[in-house]
């Protein structure tokens, strides 16, 4: 008798799955690490940054009052 050639769907599936859910563990221990490094955020440094925003409101009607 033939041989059968052995179907590898099952094995490519698992694998798949296998990188992707890996994939989504590295990539969330990795998603807040900027916010680690920032240090501690003060209300007075928040207010400093706030009044350097530049506001960029199209409403030219408000402006002609």
């Amino acid at each position: 008798m033939a041989e059968q050639e052995k179907d590898n769907t099952m094995t490519v599936v698992i694998a798949v799955t296998l990188i992707a859910i890996i994939g989504v563990f590295l990539l969330k221990k990795d998603e807040t690490k900027h916010l680690q490094m920032s240090g501690e955020t003060t209300a007075a440094a928040e207010a400093q940054v706030l009044a350097k925003h530049k506001d960029f409101n199209n409403d030219v009607l408000s402006q002609a009052k």
